[in-house]
């Protein structure tokens, strides 16, 4: 059953024992969240629960939301959107849902946008068996006070911060490893929304026809990932590698000039563009 306007029409919604505004969409073997706009944004909670869910994306600006429940879904990607979606979003549910092992490192870091979340259950996902975890959940989400329905201690967030922070406040190479790993992640499974025209590896400049672009919504070619994992490898910095993160869920793909340039940087060279346009490498 797809989640449609007449559905959304004609289940009621009603005041929970929080006295919340509550839409309960339980059991209906729905496929993909959509039109959620026709519930004008009237709603405090949605709950999802027991559904086909795969994807937890496709929000509208939804800034009542602040509690969804998707327990039981086979939920495998997480839309690096949802924390402008859904700005105040405050419970996240997921619990036995499918998000695989391999991305932790993204998943954490997506929620950790969310800047308001207080509450969360990862609980029975293949994601909460890997290693730190917990650490790297709490690390990233700072309002975080449950997860997987145990109180967050002040003593984790230690725990946590010192695993992934060193005493000078530089991410170690724990969190340099986590950072790589959230970037690959982001760019093997990211769609490209860049439309008919050409954007650069950074946002806002343009360049030549040989760009990368293509129509929105399609998903990113061999070469293209290629591309995106020589610009992960010649990265110098964990900053190098969230600015990458950024720009691919923005839509933007690195093009061979770009890595080019990259790595002229990485051996000192400087990049001097002459007045016929071409360029050449000053010593």
């Amino acid at each position: 059953m797809r989640l449609d306007a007449e559905l959304l029409q004609r289940t009621p919604s009603y005041l929970n024992p929080l006295k919340d505004r509550e839409l309960d969409l339980r059991g209906h073997k729905i496929p993909a969240i959509e039109n959620l706009g026709v519930t004008r944004d009237s709603l405090d909670s949605l709950d999802l629960t027991d559904n086909s869910i795969t994807s937890l994306s496709n929000f509208p600006l939804l800034r009542r939301l602040q509690h969804v429940l998707l327990s039981t879904n086979p939920i495998r990607t997480i839309s690096p959107t949802i924390a402008t979606s859904l700005p105040n979003l405050r419970t996240l549910i997921l619990t036995n849902c499918a998000l695989p092992k391999d991305s932790l490192a993204l998943v954490g870091d997506i929620l950790g946008r969310c800047r308001r979340l207080e509450t969360l259950s990862l609980k029975g996902c293949p994601v909460a068996e890997q290693p730190h975890y917990r650490d790297w959940i709490i690390f990233k989400c700072k309002k975080l006070r449950s997860l997987d329905f145990d109180r967050v201690k002040e003593q984790d967030r230690t725990r946590a911060h010192s695993l992934f922070l060193s005493s000078d406040g530089t991410p170690t190479a724990l969190a340099n490893s986590f950072a790589s790993a959230a970037a690959s992640n982001g760019a093997a499974n990211a769609p490209s929304l860049v439309a008919n025209g050409a954007k650069t590896f950074e946002p806002g400049v343009e360049v030549g026809a040989g760009a990368a672009g293509g129509k929105a919504g399609r998903l990113l070619s061999k070469e293209e990932k290629e591309r995106v994992r020589a610009a992960i490898e010649g990265a110098e910095s964990v900053e190098e590698i969230r600015r990458l993160q950024r720009m691919l869920a923005q839509g933007f793909v690195p093009t061979e000039k770009d890595l080019k340039d990259l790595e002229r940087k990485k051996v000192g060279g400087k990049v001097k563009t002459l007045p016929s346009g071409e360029e050449m490498e000053e010593d």
